[in-house]
């Protein structure tokens, strides 16, 4: 068995490399995965901001003396 293992990395620079492809390759493959997942939603869509915002931002102020009128708010039933 003269074929032994040999190392891959033979230089500094070839370590510097491999590290910072290791590093920046799987980053970039991220952000263009999410560019392209982005891009897929945001063009379907023609609501504005304010229209996605509304539902979640909307408040409702009651005054809180009046008494509740509980037939009002009993749901009526289909015949």
């Amino acid at each position: 068995m003269s074929n032994e293992h040999g190392n891959l990395i033979k230089s500094p620079k070839q370590l510097i490399i491999i590290v910072f492809a290791c590093f920046f390759v799987p980053l970039i493959i991220i952000l263009l995965l999410m560019v392209f997942v982005n891009n897929g939603k945001r063009g379907e869509s023609n609501a504005t901001t304010e229209q996605l915002i509304k539902p979640v931002a909307q408040l409702n102020v009651q005054d809180a003396s009046v008494p509740a009128d509980p037939k009002a708010s009993a749901p009526v039933a289909a015949k």
